[in-house]
């Protein structure tokens, strides 16, 4: 890419940073809520039925589904080829698709309830501050995988913050602390600090300037949930149910990435969509954004599909109760 074009992307990328750590946060606030005085073992073996069996199936067909295409394209010239790819194929989309997502959930749900007696005490909670300030510096000295989907214990502290928040009044106080424009303002800051954090890493060639665990960026993230609790704009969008959505949208975005991606490649008049050397930077967002709306559009209306259906539980939803 040009520098314009790496600037630009760059940018858009930063403006999507948040997700990952809010994806933890709500899944802490969501545990806060329903946990509550329960059996631990009886929560997190509830959490496998409706969320590890849809991820088991969703997965296990995106990986066939890439063993299959290659068998059919006679890729293998022997069962020892085959064995290769198939074990190399695993770990990649196991790790580096956004499936890496469910594990490390389930991941750091066993460590939260395994230390459930702690949840609360101040300890507890900065050493999971520091654990996050080790990656933080991670992504400049490389002593670990760069990656933030590689940090198992990076979202622990973030599925921890959600639980506090869901069982305090953290988001009362925050209101009495700052104002919503001042709230406004400092996430602002913390963007263009966390802006201008990639920038650096991208010019030092780190190995993944983006990473979601660079401490701006979690400053960031956390200023931003803050203020999004203190709106709410689903009511002007009747036709979204992220309760109810979100999930099977997660489960199964990839299927219509990897659809739109074979579609570019073979259709000439789609081809606008590839990267051009000639594109500017803006072009590339465009195009960029077009693709994700695309993509969440036709995602969304085949989990509706679904969900209006009796294989409802494929996206972790129970037969019966209204999506």
């Amino acid at each position: 890419m040009t520098d314009g074009q790496a600037a630009a992307i760059l940018t858009l990328e930063q403006c999507m940073r948040f997700g990952t750590l809010h994806f933890f946060i709500v899944a802490g606030f969501l545990i806060g809520k329903t946990l509550k005085d329960g059996s631990a073992v009886s929560y997190f073996r509830r959490r496998l039925t409706t969320i590890a069996y849809p991820f088991l199936i969703a997965f296990g067909l995106y990986y066939l589904k890439s063993i299959g295409f290659n068998i059919a394209k006679g890729k293998f010239s022997s069962l020892v080829d085959l064995s290769s790819f198939a074990i190399d194929k695993f770990v990649i989309s196991l790790l580096d698709t956004p499936y890496w997502f469910i594990p490390t959930y389930f991941f750091s749900l066993a460590i939260l309830l395994v230390c459930r007696p702690y949840l609360t005490r101040a300890w507890f909670g900065w050493l999971l501050v520091g654990v996050n300030l080790l990656y933080a510096v991670n992504v400049y000295t490389g002593w670990l995988a760069a990656r933030h989907n590689y940090a198992l214990f990076g979202f622990v502290f973030y599925l921890w913050l959600g639980y506090i928040i869901g069982t305090t009044d953290a988001v009362l106080k925050s209101k009495s602390l700052l104002s919503t424009k001042a709230l406004a303002g400092l996430t602002i800051i913390l963007f263009c600090c966390a802006l201008f954090e990639i920038y650096v890493l991208f010019d030092a060639r780190a190995g993944d300037p983006v990473n979601s665990l660079r401490l701006s960026n979690q400053l960031f993230a956390i200023a931003l949930f803050f203020l999004l609790t203190r709106v709410n704009y689903l009511h002007k969008l009747p036709f979204l149910h992220p309760r109810t959505e979100s999930f099977g949208i997660y489960l199964y975005h990839m299927f219509f990435v990897i659809l739109l991606g074979r579609a570019i490649d073979l259709v000439p008049q789609m081809r606008v969509f590839a990267y051009q050397a000639d594109y500017s930077g803006l072009t590339l967002v465009i195009l960029s954004l077009a693709r994700g709306l695309l993509i969440y559009a036709i995602t969304l209306l085949f989990v509706k599909a679904v969900a209006a259906s009796r294989w409802r539980w494929l996206i972790g939803l129970q037969a019966g109760k209204p999506a």
